[in-house]
């Protein structure tokens, strides 16, 4: 929640400088926020400018801004008396393979010992410990629903509808997607971005040979996700077995919250995230396994709606930007208050 100056009143300011305007004047029973924002752009001078910013300041907050947050740690390594707080949100990182990506993994990994927390959206951080050794410096914080504002009352939506629907750009497995719905007779929707773009994100889009069922359909910005999702009977969220962060998170919460069925392929998308109840989890890389859950969902309407039903309920859950940024705040407060506690135990 957001809290004027008579809300103030014992709770500790944190000072921070993020790429998050909507966090100033945020506050929990703690905690309130002081928020410079520093805008979005990845530049090299923008991360030098970054930390001379930060010794004014409490914490250095980064959203998935890898450039910056690289910059930042190594300027820590160069002059090792800077005491701001450097906090890493959302950050990707990707499965090396290769030689050249193992060299790059290992350079990253050396640098980010100089973030002194990180906070994702996923709990299963095995990859990134494996790969990066961060895993012991991390929490877990749920992501919200987007457009949450935009989300019909509970009356007015329905599990039912007409085709089978997947999206989204990042570590997306099309083709286990696309072979599935060969073995299925259900109509579906390819939603897909700039191929170049999605390609950039880990997904391989071939729109060359899609079954007769299967209708592509570029993302114009014309018609919102909401709208796509309404019409959907079936969400499905395939994500390649080599991601090693939560990708997806984006579209199902936001399928949930619209009181659509998810089948969503198993890994940090969803261990230790969802139950089994909230939606169809599957295991990764395999169509037959998804052509069957799609068949099962489309039909039995006993499962859909009640697989929708605990959807919907774990999205009410998930509240909207509010919460998250709540959590976020709570995360860096409680950082600088074992700082400050650390520093007068030492005096």
């Amino acid at each position: 929640m957001t809290c004027g100056k008579n809300r103030q009143i014992n709770r500790q300011i944190v000072r921070i400088v993020s790429d998050m305007p909507r966090l100033d004047r945020v506050c929990t029973e703690r905690f309130v926020a002081a928020n410079k924002n520093i805008g979005s752009e990845e530049t090299i001078w923008r991360g030098i400018r970054l930390f001379f910013q930060a010794f004014r300041n409490d914490v250095v907050l980064l959203n998935s801004n890898t450039c910056r947050l690289l910059v930042l740690c190594v300027l820590r390594w160069l002059f090792p008396f800077q005491r701001c707080r450097l906090v890493a949100l959302d950050i990707h990182l990707s499965q090396p393979k290769g030689w050249e990506q193992r060299v790059i993994a290992w350079v990253k990994r050396l640098l980010l010992r100089k973030v002194d927390w990180f906070i994702h959206y996923f709990k299963d951080f095995d990859g990134y410990d494996r790969f990066y050794s961060i895993g012991v410096r991390s929490t877990c914080v749920r992501f919200k629903v987007n457009y949450i504002e935009a989300v019909p009352a509970i009356a007015e939506l329905s599990s039912d509808g007409e085709y089978v629907f997947t999206a989204g750009r990042s570590f997306r497995d099309l083709p286990t997607f696309i072979a599935a719905m060969r073995l299925v007779p259900y109509p579906g929707v390819l939603l897909y971005q700039d191929p170049a773009l999605m390609k950039i994100f880990g997904t391989d889009l071939d729109l060359s040979d899609l079954p007769s069922n299967l209708r592509a359909e570029r993302h114009d910005g014309k018609k919102s996700w909401i709208e796509h999702l309404q019409r959907a009977k079936l969400v499905v969220v395939p994500i390649r077995t080599d991601c090693i962060y939560a990708a997806g998170l984006s579209l199902y919460p936001m399928a949930m919250a619209l009181k659509k069925c998810v089948i969503a392929t198993n890994g940090p998308s969803t261990r230790g995230l969802l139950t089994g109840k909230e939606a169809i989890v599957i295991s990764p890389g395999d169509p037959v396994v998804m052509a069957d859950a799609i068949r099962a969902a489309w039909e039995n309407k006993a499962l859909r709606e009640r697989v929708a039903n605990a959807g919907r309920r774990y999205a009410e859950r998930l509240g909207g930007e509010a919460r998250l940024l709540s959590d976020i705040l709570e995360i860096c407060g409680e950082l600088v208050s074992q700082e400050n506690r650390a520093l007068h135990q030492n005096l």
